[in-house]
């Protein structure tokens, strides 16, 4: 949804008010007939006495965005005001969807409000539930890194967070975007600490699930390191998770013939998780070895010769390994192939690497300063 920003009218603010009384008492509305002061215990009343029934966008919009004029002028109970408009706006009854109005409202408050603003926080959430709760996720701003910036930017705490999270997260899910949904629910996960992770196993479990039966997701050592997922050690989706992380077809194999049920009852499918593992079982020969013999190869992945050719096209698809089939040797070649996990001795292999990296620099300035003395390599 494009920034909408506040229009103010030339009226002073106890005659707007007074105006918005009269109209919401034609309504029907319980409220007294003049206005009271000061203009925040008068607004009070007004926000309470919304609980009339609008027949459209145009009375809805042209009351509400009334109230808000008046709200943002406030400065005395102004949080107050604004959250309890938030629920105004949520609660607020129409004989038509208004939805989209609803969103344009809260699209003049979020812009009108100071980035840093913490009650930014109710304005956002709420246009979160809105928009939810009618299809509409896609018209407000939700990409994650965002989300993250804005919560440590108002300083919001983990209870708060997990709120907002939990929020968006039934929203894209509501809306078929589980992709995003699932970075979503990995970073719901992060706010928990080793004293609370048992809290929400159900969630942990429901995120290995989903990312493990992505067929994109090859890396997923980070996984582990959620206190979340960490308080299933024990359970077959954490030994399952396991596997993925750093075992071979063959102990996938092992597994499924023991947990058969398991698998097939989490709704993971057992042929695209053979799939998955294969690649996997492919990238962690290439940490080992820069060549591997077709029969080799069918051995470890399971997999006939005359299958090589398009698993390797596969397998070059999750650009996370490189390799080339030499025909004539039967042999494949791996140029390259990502870690699966990255640990200490990944770390002390990269330090070697970059050693070795520094000690051929200093070879080849002593060479070129030995050809040309007086140049400075």
């Amino acid at each position: 949804m494009e920034p909408i920003l506040p229009a103010f009218i030339d009226v002073g603010e106890q005659e707007q008010a007074q105006e918005i009384r009269g109209y919401l008492k034609s309504f029907g509305a319980e409220i007294k007939e003049e206005s009271t002061t000061p203009l925040h215990e008068d607004l009070e009343q007004l926000l309470a006495a919304c609980d009339i029934s609008f027949k459209n966008e145009t009375e809805l919009e042209g009351v509400m965005n009334s109230l808000l004029s008046l709200i943002l002028v406030v400065t005395e109970n102004r949080d107050d005001l604004i959250r309890k408009f938030c629920n105004k706006i949520v609660e607020a009854n129409s004989e038509e969807d208004t939805s989209m109005s609803r969103l344009r409202i809260l699209s003049i408050l979020l812009n009108w409000l100071h980035e840093r603003d913490p009650v930014r926080y109710d304005v956002y959430f709420t246009q979160i539930k809105v928009a939810g709760k009618a299809g509409l996720i896609d018209h407000i701003a939700v990409p994650l890194e965002q989300v993250k910036s804005w919560l440590k930017m108002w300083e919001v705490d983990g209870e708060k967070a997990r709120k907002m999270y939990r929020l968006l997260f039934d929203a894209l899910t509501e809306d078929r975007q589980s992709e995003e949904a699932t970075k979503v629910m990995v970073e719901l996960l992060r706010t928990y600490s080793d004293e609370n992770a048992s809290e929400v196993k159900d969630d942990a479990r429901n995120c290995v699930v989903s990312l493990l039966g992505r067929p994109n997701v090859l890396i997923m050592d980070f996984l582990l390191a959620l206190p979340p997922v960490a308080a299933l050690q024990g359970e077959p989706i954490y030994q399952l998770l396991s596997i993925f992380v750093s075992g071979r077809l063959s102990d996938y194999s092992t597994f499924y013939e023991k947990n058969k049920e398991f698998v097939d009852s989490s709704g993971l499918s057992h042929e695209n998780n053979v799939h998955k593992m294969r690649v996997l079982t492919f990238m962690s020969l290439g940490e080992s070895t820069s060549e591997v013999s077709f029969d080799d190869l069918c051995k470890e992945l399971n997999i006939g010769t005359e299958e090589i050719e398009d698993f390797i096209i596969e397998a070059l698809r999750s650009k996370l390994i490189r390799t080339r089939i030499d025909q004539v040797n039967k042999k494949v070649i791996i140029s390259s192939a990502t870690h699966r996990t990255f640990g200490t001795n990944q770390w002390q292999e990269l330090r070697s690497r970059l050693e070795d990296w520094r000690q051929n620099l200093r070879s080849v300035r002593t060479s070129m300063q030995s050809v040309v003395p007086n140049v400075d390599v």
